[in-house]
């Protein structure tokens, strides 16, 4: 059993938290409707509307198909819903944890690329500040429309930018960032019981079309402060956990991305419905990782070894392996 690193291996933060997250209550309507930013007209409040949507999903959802399957899963937040509607402009937040906002008429003309020739290009994180309209700026403009729901710093997964028919945007996929550091919950499987805050955008250079911002925006009470084991005392535990068996790798993987994170701790799922939980803890954790593109194209297919090793930054544990 061989584990083979070869990554930049980030400080650790003086201040380091077990970090308990519970719904907004300040995701109010005053804060909806600096969200929505509203150009005048009139404002109508289709709250309970948007309510009755979610509690008849969740109905459907938590209900047995006629294939016999439900479709169960966990939500952090309360049985909140507020929803504005102003001209072309939506914008609403659920749970006290989650916002949602769209201008139909910037949308539209974001969409109206796909009528002709139009092309997708990944835009490499470090090479955000190139070009007369740059990912960067793009992600400036995001920056000021989140500043509504006090959402001041984001981590970029994966960019697109979009062109054709004499107008492009960018597609911009985002994790939260909390004291710091991203909360990210590894790899992008998914266990009844795990919640993943994550959102993502569409934006041009007249503005945002449109956000969503998923379990993203929940209040943090109460952080216990924690200390971290360095680097060196995790390679000493992978050594241990390597000869106990329980990781197995061959060696032919390269882990070329070591992170300090926050990790959305699962817990046991509801079995009969859909689960709202009313916390979201936090904890550190280190996060030893290929990206899955590289994964893919390096034809690590017929390897042994995760792709993901998750170890709780403060006890050792290996939180998992994906």
């Amino acid at each position: 059993n061989i584990i083979n690193i070869n990554a930049e291996i980030p400080g650790i933060p003086d201040n380091l938290y077990v970090i308990t997250l519970q719904p907004d209550d300040g995701l109010d309507k005053d804060a909806l409707l600096a969200f929505l930013d509203s150009e005048g007209g009139s404002i109508e409040d289709t709250s309970r509307e948007l309510l009755e949507e979610i509690e008849e999903g969740d109905r459907y959802n938590s209900t047995t198909q006629e294939n016999g399957d439900r479709f169960l899963y966990s939500k952090f937040g309360d049985h909140t819903a507020l929803r504005l509607v102003s001209g072309t402009k939506e914008a609403s937040f659920v749970g006290n944890t989650s916002a949602y906002y769209v201008d139909h008429a910037l949308m539209e003309k974001c969409q109206g690329i796909f009528g002709g020739d139009y092309s997708e290009t990944l835009i490499a994180l470090d090479r955000m500040g190139e070009g007369s309209f740059s990912a960067q700026r793009a992600g400036e403009i995001l920056l000021d429309k989140l500043g509504a729901v006090w959402v001041d710093d984001i981590a970029f997964e994966k960019i697109y930018f979009v062109e054709g028919d004499g107008y492009s945007y960018y597609q911009m996929y985002f994790i939260p960032v909390r004291e710091g550091l991203k909360v990210d919950i590894g790899s992008n499987s998914y266990c009844l019981g795990q919640v993943r805050p994550d959102g993502w955008a569409e934006v041009s250079q007249d503005g945002v079309a449109e956000v969503s911002l998923n379990n993203f925006c929940g209040k943090a009470v109460d952080p216990d402060p924690v200390t971290a084991l360095s680097f060196e005392q995790v390679l000493k535990i992978l050594e241990q956990y390597l000869d106990s068996g329980m990781i197995q790798s061959d060696g032919r993987i390269t882990y070329d991305r070591v992170e300090l994170n926050y990790y959305p701790v699962p817990t046991a799922p509801a079995q009969d419905g859909i689960e709202y939980k009313s916390e979201l803890v936090l904890k550190p954790i280190w996060h030893i990782y290929m990206l899955l593109d590289e994964y893919v194209d390096g034809g690590y297919g017929d390897a042994t070894g995760p792709s993901h090793i998750c170890v709780d930054a403060v006890t050792g544990e290996l939180v998992e392996l994906q």
